[in-house]
């Protein structure tokens, strides 16, 4: 798997901290939802769903998806303001991607890095250079 494309609804509202101030601070940072689209390029050692522990098989016709039929993508719960935590139905067990700017300009490319999490925490982690760029956040055609 050389490169996968996958867009995914990555809307960027952050859970409340358990502190006043901390939830304070979110609030204040009212970001705008952002679509972004993303191409991953190889991954290393290659994404293997068995090797890397799982043991259910991934069945990608179960997979659940956002109304719009995108995967899913959420900033909930990441304290990184660069980290992105994508579960699309190739690698349901997630992917974290870091970019320099969860929400560049339009027409800009931004260029991160992902690994993908595995079951078992003995073995290396998949990681891969993931390219990112804004996408229309309205319904796409199914």
């Amino acid at each position: 798997m050389s490169s996968i494309r996958v867009r995914a609804l990555a809307t960027a509202v952050l859970l409340a901290a358990p502190t006043a101030a901390r939830s304070q601070q979110h609030q204040q940072r009212d970001e705008p939802t952002v679509c972004l689209g993303f191409t991953f390029g190889p991954w290393t050692p290659a994404l293997d769903w068995r090797a890397a522990g799982h043991e259910s098989p991934i069945d990608p016709s179960i997979h659940q998806r956002a109304d719009d039929g995108r995967d899913w993508a959420t900033t909930q719960a990441v304290e990184d303001e660069h980290t992105i935590m994508l579960l699309p139905s190739w690698w349901p067990a997630g992917v974290s991607v870091t970019l320099p700017n969860r929400a560049p300009a339009l027409g800009d490319t931004v260029v991160g890095s992902a690994f993908a999490f595995i079951a078992d925490g003995r073995k290396k982690v998949p990681t891969a250079k993931v390219w990112a760029w804004r996408v229309p956040c309205s319904s796409r055609a199914r």
